[in-house]
């Protein structure tokens, strides 16, 4: 079998144990609920659009059906969030299956991250790099939620693949480089800038060397500029105002920049570099891949080190610079997922490629070193590949098994409150009353299942106390009233007592 079926017969493989790994992780892991705010908010907005909608009107007794992320602004109710993720969300739940949609995007962002890597450095460096990806805890996790960041991933990595044709092939190809970028900017806003930067500063690169002339600016402009345009018109359409920060509705000093009013407590040059970026970098050297220590960052630095980087190494590392570049500004840290802090995971494509470009170099070298020495009867460079191995079976065995004990029931949230309201069989249209609700998290899984126009055969509402229960029980008076209450499901009182 030729070294180029191979491949093919072998990203095939990896996409279909990705696939499969993902499917499993989102049933028995996530259960097919948000575990976040932000992918409640998310789940909300994809309702909004598989209506057909861009926003709903603020239901009466509206605090009644809250979740933090989901805002009220001159009477209408919508996602904190930019567009792009709750869009692609919503043709998953028009099948009834939002799972699906980070599956496959997961799997499609793997697929072309081993033809980037098999365009750029050969086919067996991409199926390592694919490989890699594979066994990495953040891609697993983050492939299995519903959070945004493998719809961002899916854009960065068709902007690169792109702008490998744009180089190699037909200026041209920035149309579709500069398409992703927008698509990646109306997704993950930061993710779009950071990747964009990177690609800008290639390509302005090339053409001052001469090897391309301006119109090729002109093409990627031509393909950046109405999909990221789609950003302000979004919250034109809905606010009037094409620069508005839905975020600041939530907490006030949410925004981008440095300053004492931004941030919970400020939010200056120093908070930026020494704590925020710091504990970003220090969670991705420890957590990259679940290998110990910082084991996880010990091959990417190989090509610079040895003097071997070729552009499209240093265009990968622009890219991790580009990321870390941009979140200096943003005062919140993100999370992690995996060990993998979220906001950097756009530099995946660069992360994975450089690690397989570090581990070839040095089997190289230690090879070459090794055959010289012991005049030829000597061969080292099986070394860095047995230890590659023995990390992904210590992330594999000690490593992801824990994690992904803790990812179920992430902040107590589970699809149990659902699960009850499914098997009692109520008789449509019901109002469910949940009690005892003292956190968003205690909503999570209801407010989601909600339709966002509360027309839904069931409708959740959170018990606030007597008083605004009785305006939500009037406000529904035509349905079937019942209370839930941990795993107990029961009738609700009449109004009258």
């Amino acid at each position: 079998m030729s070294r180029e079926r191979s491949f093919w017969w072998g990203m095939a493989f990896i996409c279909l144990i990705a696939f499969v790994a993902v499917a499993i992780l989102a049933d028995r892991i996530f259960e097919h609920v948000p575990h976040s705010e932000d992918e409640v908010a998310y789940m909300f907005q994809a309702r909004v659009f598989a209506r057909n909608r861009l926003v709903v009107s603020t239901p009466a007794n509206a605090q009644a059906f809250w979740t933090p992320f989901v805002v009220d602004h001159n009477g209408l109710r919508f996602g904190k969030y930019p567009p792009g993720w709750p869009m692609l969300l919503s043709l998953g739940l028009r099948l009834n299956a939002p799972w699906l949609v980070n599956a496959l995007l997961g799997v499609f962002s793997l697929g072309l991250i081993g033809w980037l890597g098999r365009c750029l450095y050969g086919p067996r460096l991409g199926l390592v790099a694919a490989g890699l990806g594979l066994v990495t805890p953040g891609f697993l996790f983050l492939s299995s939620s519903l959070l945004s960041h493998s719809a961002s991933l899916f854009w960065a990595t068709v902007a690169l693949v792109a702008l490998f044709y744009t180089v190699t092939a037909r200026p041209y190809y920035a149309v579709i480089t500069g398409l992703a970028l927008g698509a990646a900017f109306v997704t993950r806003p930061f993710a779009g800038l950071g990747i964009g930067l990177a690609v800008g500063l290639f390509l302005l690169a090339l053409l001052i060397r001469g090897e391309f002339r301006w119109p090729v600016l002109l093409w990627l402009g031509l393909g950046w500029l109405p999909a990221a345009g789609l950003l302000p018109l979004y919250w034109w359409a809905i606010t009037g105002d094409p620069t508005f920060n839905a975020y600041v509705l939530v907490w006030p000093y949410d925004r981008v920049g440095f300053g004492p009013d931004i941030g919970p407590y400020g939010y200056g040059l120093r908070e930026a570099l020494l704590i925020n970026t710091r504990l970003k970098l220090t969670t991705l050297a420890v957590g990259l891949f679940g290998w110990p220590g910082w084991s996880n960052l010990l091959f990417i630095p190989i090509p610079f080190l040895t003097r071997r980087a070729v552009r499209w190494d240093w265009l990968l590392l622009g890219t991790i610079a580009g990321i870390i570049f941009v979140h200096i500004f943003y005062w919140a840290f993100g999370g992690s997922d995996g060990g993998f802090p979220r906001y950097y995971y756009d530099a995946l494509p660069a992360l994975l490629l450089l690690t397989g470009r570090g581990l070839f170099i040095s089997t190289e070298y230690l090879n070459r070193v090794a055959w010289s020495l012991s005049g030829g009867r000597l061969k080292l460079g099986w070394l860095p590949v047995g230890l590659v191995i023995l990390f992904i079976g210590y992330n594999l065995i000690w490593n992801l098994p824990p994690l992904m004990a803790a990812q179920k029931g992430k902040y107590d949230i589970t699809p149990l409150p659902l699960q009850v309201v499914e098997q009692a069989n109520l008789t449509a249209p019901a109002l469910v009353i949940v009690k005892n609700v003292e956190s968003w998290n205690d909503f999570a899984a209801p407010f989601a299942a909600n339709s966002p126009t509360l027309n839904g055969p069931v409708v959740f509402a959170i018990d606030w106390g007597p008083p605004l229960n009785h305006k939500v029980r009037a406000q529904f008076r035509a349905r079937t009233c019942w209370e839930l209450e941990g795993n107990n499901l029961s009738r609700c009182k009449p109004m009258s007592e």
